[in-house]
């Protein structure tokens, strides 16, 4: 019966991190079109933004299932921790079993540090893109409002500006 609970917890602890590579890989490859999105189409990056936020909920779906398959497991073994890895529970599985979880444990970190690598760099290209576009609103902006001390040629006749423009007319 233990034997059987076993087979059972190590094979759904690999179904889920194959589950949790394969979000990753996804993640990636979108994370990789937003930053082109950012370069040069942005009207898609709402969509692609959108996207990784459903791909981050299911990854974060299959993070809260490998920490409940591993907390039964250990409990199953009895060496039940109060922050068990999937490191400590190596020496339990076959050595053949052991090293396919390790290499997808590794892998899935591996592909966490891509991701973060890649949205740095999309937030760095966004917070410039930002940058630009408020500068270049501030210089518009500049470019119609008359300068302090500006008085019309027409110096007894009161000018407004108009509305919003900073640019002054007379009827």
């Amino acid at each position: 019966m233990v034997a059987d609970k076993f087979i059972i917890n190590r094979f759904e602890l690999e179904q889920v991190l194959v589950q949790q590579f394969r979000l990753l890989q996804e993640l990636i490859e979108l994370s990789k079109k937003e930053r082109a999105a950012l370069l040069n189409e942005p009207e898609l990056v709402p969509q692609l933004v959108e996207d990784k936020e459903v791909l981050l909920d299911k990854m974060g779906l299959m993070e809260d299932k490998c920490r409940q398959v591993i907390q039964e497991f250990s409990i199953s073994l009895g060496v039940h921790l109060e922050n068990t890895s999937i490191q400590a529970l190596l020496p339990f599985f076959k050595a053949e079993d052991a090293n396919r979880i390790k290499n997808l444990s590794e892998g899935i970190y591996s592909l966490a540090g891509q991701a973060r690598e890649i949205n740095h760099a999309s937030q760095a290209i966004a917070v410039t893109k930002l940058d630009w576009l408020k500068a270049t609103q501030s210089f518009l902006i500049s470019m119609f409002q008359p300068e302090s001390g500006y008085r019309s040629p027409m110096s007894g006749t009161h000018q407004e500006p108009a509305t919003g423009l900073g640019v002054e007319f007379r009827a």
